[in-house]
């Protein structure tokens, strides 16, 4: 149920992305056109005051020059200075006012708000202008907003008057508003150019991955050959398309592997098992007495022992897939431990006609391990010679200065290249002596494993159609 669900909550990576993405550049785009319209038109504001400062000094200039109001009036039609680029004239308001703050002159053009009593009304800072100061105001009228500056009138040196000058800023509110609806088609423009970029990169992106999906599910269906991209040049997704390939090759090789076990494990267990009930049901009929009664049973011995053999590995593979494998560890001369499974190897019917030869250092080496567990992996390695026709196995013991090495040598028939990389496979039964494919195919894996547990390694050093030479590397024991 909770696999549904989260099923269900899924969208694909390219919808998820895209529509974040666009999210985030709408965002950052509408508060970058916001911040720009606000700080264009406070520099507009602020372009409209000094013009509007510039006007009334230079009338104020006029105004002392002229010393009486109806010259002031007649200089004011020839003057002209620098307009805002709106389209009002600056002159909308002007009004001149005593100390006293009687209002002395008032020009004003024809329009809406320009007889409302608070426009005429002197401004309240009207004593910091006759005190030399310059003053800025914004005044809210019949829904309007106007822009006001007061300068002072000098004569002698001294404020005795100051003079006004209104107009309203309804065509920087207009041209606020085209920047704004400007800001707002170029934000969408360059939103959706930056959409139509990021979903095509993305899809780009996301195509591998979604071959990758689709290849995941025929593997999960049981095919291990899916189609995968090519020619990906985006480092990470080219590092996990290999990766994902090798992956499906090894549970190809897997899957093989596993095929063949039951194979082989079917045939390797049923043969001892049909062998050992025939020869005991014969013993049992009397169909053979005497001496053949008791080779029969000889031979059901061994096909137990062989039996008993295959139980033992699977068991020991899967303590050790299960790290519950019993290492008894101690202190051994694994020299003497070489010397006496070469011994009892020469003995052994198993291996008659064939030569040891041991060569070891002369003093004893210690190492520290489970006696019985490098006996088993001395054992296989013989045991792989005999299968593979050798005549001679050479055990040749290498003191290090912090290691043991010991190398298996043996003139029997080599691996064949193609089996090379997989013998250390688990159940990888791909090459064998004169019968082929032998045993559960777990001798060289749990020999691995054992040497692993022991701090120590097992390597192929070398193998052709004269020999296979293997090496086992041991730590040394520390003293004391």
């Amino acid at each position: 149920m909770s696999d549904q669900k989260n099923r269900q909550k899924t969208v694909p990576m390219l919808t998820y992305w895209t529509h974040r993405y666009v999210l985030v550049l709408l965002a950052s785009l509408v508060i970058l056109a916001v911040v720009s319209g606000i700080s264009m038109q406070l520099r507009t504001y602020e372009h409209i005051y000094n013009l509007l400062e510039m006007r009334a000094e230079q009338l104020s200039d006029s105004y002392t020059r002229s010393g009486d109001n109806t010259s002031f009036r007649e200089r004011m039609r020839y003057e002209e200075v620098e307009r805002p680029r709106f389209g009002p004239r600056i002159t909308d308001v002007v009004q001149v006012a005593d100390a006293q703050g009687n209002v002395l002159t008032l020009i004003k053009d024809k329009g809406p708000g320009r007889d409302s009593p608070a426009l005429n009304k002197l401004s309240a800072r009207h004593g910091e202008v006759l005190a030399g100061e310059k003053v800025r105001e914004k005044l809210y009228i019949d829904s309007q907003t106007w822009l006001r500056v007061g300068v002072p009138i000098i004569k002698d040196g001294v404020a005795v008057r100051a003079l006004y000058i209104s107009m309203p800023a309804r065509n920087i509110l207009l041209e606020t508003r085209r920047l704004y609806l400007a800001l707002a088609l170029l934000t969408g423009i360059i939103t959706l150019a930056g959409w139509l970029v990021l979903y095509h990169l993305s899809r780009r992106l996301t195509r591998p991955l979604r071959e990758i999906a689709a290849a995941a599910q025929c593997i999960a269906g049981g095919r291990y050959d899916p189609e995968l991209p090519d020619n990906v040049k985006e480092k990470e997704l080219q590092q996990l398309v290999t990766s994902f390939r090798n992956m499906a090759r090894q549970l190809k090789q897997l899957e093989s592997l596993r095929t063949d076990l039951l194979a082989g494990v079917s045939h390797e267990l049923r043969t001892p098992i049909t062998s050992v009930r025939g020869m005991v049901q014969a013993v049992h009929d009397r169909v053979v007495t005497g001496d053949e009664a008791d080779e029969f049973l000889r031979i059901t011995l061994n096909e137990s022992k062989r039996l008993q053999q295959m139980v033992d590995e699977l068991l020991d593979f899967s303590a050790f897939e299960a790290g519950a494998a019993p290492i008894k560890k101690n202190v051994i001369d694994i020299k003497s431990l070489a010397e006496e499974v070469t011994r009892q190897m020469e003995c052994s019917p198993e291996f008659t006609g064939i030569v040891f030869e041991l060569l070891t250092p002369g003093e004893p080496v210690w190492v520290k391990g489970d006696a019985g567990r490098l006996r088993q992996i001395l054992l296989n390695f013989f045991n792989n010679s005999r299968k593979a026709s050798a005549t001679i196995i050479k055990i040749t013991l290498l003191l290090e200065k912090s290691s043991i090495i010991i190398d298996i040598a043996d003139n029997g028939k080599g691996i064949a290249p193609s089996h090379q990389p997989y013998i250390f496979e688990r159940f990888y039964r791909g090459f064998g002596g004169k019968s082929g494919k032998q045993g559960l195919g777990l001798g060289l894996t749990i020999s691995r494993l054992l040497a692993e547990a022991h701090g120590g390694n097992i390597a192929l050093i070398h193998t052709d159609g004269e020999g296979t030479a293997f090496s086992l590397t041991l730590p040394l024991a520390e003293e004391g």
